[in-house]
């Protein structure tokens, strides 16, 4: 008897020392898994924190860091207003209450000249080469004008040699969205100024489209510092915000070159092929295929490259050299005339990759 007390005094302390041991271990594991926890939640708190801090507008971060907000800026865009300006941009003209807009231009669209989406791996960039790289991994077209994208973070517009070709019409426009906008419409592209509820549209359309932090390369460095802008004083702040603007461009430059002199052309000696390839069918095609812009049609194919081969060294609108230097104007049974590609739209050794691939096209 007891042997069988002694037994069960036995068991009882076993059974009482392994549920006390049973108990320590998920008090303490429950004690780091709360640890764990906690640092989780952290960590989903912090990175919720930092995705909205990168959806802040680039407009309002560089107010905060002493900046003006733009002479365009508008404080929220309109859903409604946005899509029609969308339609103005994309077909020069909308729909309103059923029936058609007067169109904008009837020879064309912002479209014909200008991509709306990002062209450069780099937003501070404007090398041709780069431009032509990333055109050719995105598959998009390779034009003369500017993109649209970050336009609304623009401060000048129609620079450096613009003037030479617009004159007085480009001084307001240099420093004002609108006016740029309005000389574009009237000008560059044949047609006639905006009603005001066109650009009112328009620029809502920039607006939706304008760029946030996210958009920007920002580093570790320059993110925490944002972060932390309410701690900064005015030096830091205006340090700062030189950091975020090297990562994006407030504006493009312009540079027209003559056409190539005759006795350092290269005729497409040397030229990259499949460069010249994609821009004959993104650049000249994009309007001259089917004459969709133009009177001039062209295809991929060797009537239209014999064309060209056989008027390189001419000095008239049929001559690459000639006609992607200087472009046309506009005159009366002729409005859809051709623009011009600076520098840095079109490199002189991408013309030579141009006539590389022209030249190989009429060999064919």
């Amino acid at each position: 008897m007891s042997q069988n007390c002694h037994k069960i005094k036995l068991n009882k302390f076993f059974f009482i020392s392994f549920f006390c041991l049973l108990a320590t271990f998920f008090f303490l594991s429950s004690g780091r898994n709360i640890k764990i926890n906690q640092f989780t939640n952290y960590k989903l708190i912090d990175d919720s924190l930092s995705i909205r801090m990168e959806n802040i507008s680039l407009e309002n971060l560089l107010v905060q860091l002493g900046d003006s907000n733009y002479p365009h800026s508008l404080k929220k865009y309109d859903k409604e207003k946005y899509n029609i300006g969308k339609d103005l941009i994309n077909n020069g003209r909308t729909i309103i209450k059923g029936k058609k807009t007067k169109r904008i231009s009837t020879f064309f669209v912002c479209i014909d000249c200008h991509n709306i989406g990002r062209e450069f791996s780099l937003l501070e960039s404007e090398s041709s080469l780069d431009r032509l790289n990333f055109a050719k991994n995105n598959f998009i077209p390779y034009l003369p004008g500017s993109t649209f994208y970050g336009v609304y973070n623009r401060t000048s517009f129609y620079n450096d040699d613009y003037v030479k070709k617009y004159g007085d019409l480009v001084n307001k426009a240099s420093n004002n969205l609108n006016e740029a906008i309005q000389v574009c419409a009237k000008y560059c592209s044949s047609g006639r100024y905006l009603e005001a509820w066109e650009l009112e549209a328009i620029m809502h359309y920039f607006k939706g489209n304008e760029l946030k932090i996210s958009d920007l390369d920002l580093n570790d460095e320059i993110l925490l510092d944002i972060k932390n802008i309410a701690n900064l004083d005015s030096n830091q702040k205006n340090h700062l915000k030189n950091k975020v603007n090297s990562f994006y461009r407030q504006f493009y430059s312009a540079t027209f070159l003559p056409a190539m002199d005759i006795n350092i052309r290269k005729y497409g000696e040397g030229g990259n092929v499949q460069n010249g390839k994609y821009i004959y069918n993104k650049s000249c095609l994009h309007c001259h295929a089917n004459s969709r812009v133009t009177y001039l049609n062209l295809g991929n194919d060797k009537l239209s490259a014999k064309m060209f081969e056989k008027n390189l060294t001419n000095y008239s609108d049929k001559s690459l050299y000639q006609i992607i230097r200087y472009g046309t104007y506009p005159k009366a049974g002729r409005k859809q005339y051709m623009p011009l590609y600076t520098k840095e739209k079109m490199s002189d050794d991408q013309i030579n990759d141009l006539v590389s691939y022209i030249k190989k096209l009429s060999n064919k």
